[in-house]
């Protein structure tokens, strides 16, 4: 068993112990919301056995670590309020992730030279960034909820910006795609000229 398996199993371990531990305390809104990061990190699984697709180990690691940081300690455990750069950090790192997913889809084409495979690889992080942004537009509209901080009343503090002239929904938004933009051209750059 290689490094990058035995570490998603100690995260599947540690989300299975975590859910046990909200059914016994009743905590049902955060069970579901680790049951839901525990089945997400067999998303990777999925793409290698079904679609023949092998993505890279450091793009694995952080993808393992990607969904429980923002789903269960940025939303559920509400790190998104209590850290200013938990958000952008996740954006970031976000961007390396959808590059490493982009080299991956574009491995079994060998007619592509790299500067195809780089601007894929752009263009599929900023695609999934988008759509990543409206389903936050969604999940806010339906259920009136402030992922994307443009509830008039909002709790959030670290989401609003003392110099913008704009709402704090737009900052928020624009920051998230900027930084998502910034971890993917970083990654595209190393990988031209290292990997």
């Amino acid at each position: 068993m290689d490094f990058v398996t035995i570490f998603v199993n100690i995260v599947r371990v540690l989300l299975t112990l975590i859910a046990i531990y909200y059914v016994y305390t009743k905590s049902f809104k955060l069970l579901k919301t680790v049951s839901i990061v525990f089945i997400l990190t067999f998303l990777i699984n999925i793409l290698e056995s079904v679609f023949r697709i092998k993505v890279d180990p450091v793009s694995t690691i952080l993808f393992t670590l990607l969904i429980p940081m923002g789903l269960y300690l940025g939303s559920g455990l509400k790190f998104y309020d209590k850290f200013a750069w938990w958000d952008t950090l996740l954006h970031f790192t976000s961007g390396i992730i959808f590059v490493g997913f982009g080299i991956a889809f574009t491995e079994s084409i060998s007619s592509l030279n790299n500067f195809q495979i780089l601007f894929f690889c752009i263009t599929l992080s900023i695609s999934l960034n988008t759509m990543w942004e409206i389903c936050e537009y969604i999940v806010d509209t339906l259920s009136r909820s402030d992922h994307q901080r443009w509830q008039k009343k909002s709790s959030s503090k670290n989401h609003k910006s003392k110099k913008a002239v704009q709402p704090a929904g737009l900052v928020d938004t624009m920051k998230d795609a900027i930084m998502n933009l910034g971890g993917t051209l970083v990654t595209c750059v190393i990988w031209w000229f290292v990997l």
